[in-house]
């Protein structure tokens, strides 16, 4: 069930980044591939097994992320930067920002799309089983 929703995830996460466009505001392309990025993290924490089911305090996904496993620090830091930014964008504030930076993370919710993608696939795959 959780690969289920993680796979439904990812394909809500490639629909977003594909509504970027050459030609579009940066803002625009910003706002598309942060969501991308933010959908295909929930992805990730959908996989993660909750022990024991205790509230915590409300956490950023990214904050969650990092968390997850140190392959994915890197990430959680580098997208938790540009949180600020999309959610200046999604409030309608005045935000600069250069086609050069919003095409910089794209490139990287591309990358982590794809890797996120792949690390779905492999949690779908039967365990192999011991000989």
């Amino acid at each position: 069930m959780r690969i289920m929703s993680a796979a439904r995830l990812m394909t809500r996460a490639e629909r977003e980044l594909a509504q970027v466009t050459s030609g579009q505001e940066p803002q625009e392309s910003f706002l598309h591939a942060h969501m991308a990025a933010l959908r295909a993290a929930a992805a990730v924490l959908e996989l993660q097994v909750v022990p024991g089911g205790r509230r915590r305090r409300v956490r950023s996904a990214w904050e969650q992320l990092a968390e997850a496993g140190p392959q994915w620090q890197e990430w959680a830091d580098y997208f938790a930067q540009g949180a600020p930014v999309r959610a200046a964008i999604e409030s309608g504030r005045t935000t600069t920002l250069s086609a050069a930076e919003a095409d910089e993370l794209v490139a990287a919710a591309t990358d982590f799309l794809d890797v996120v993608r792949d690390e779905v696939s492999a949690s779908a795959r039967p365990a192999r089983l011991a000989s």
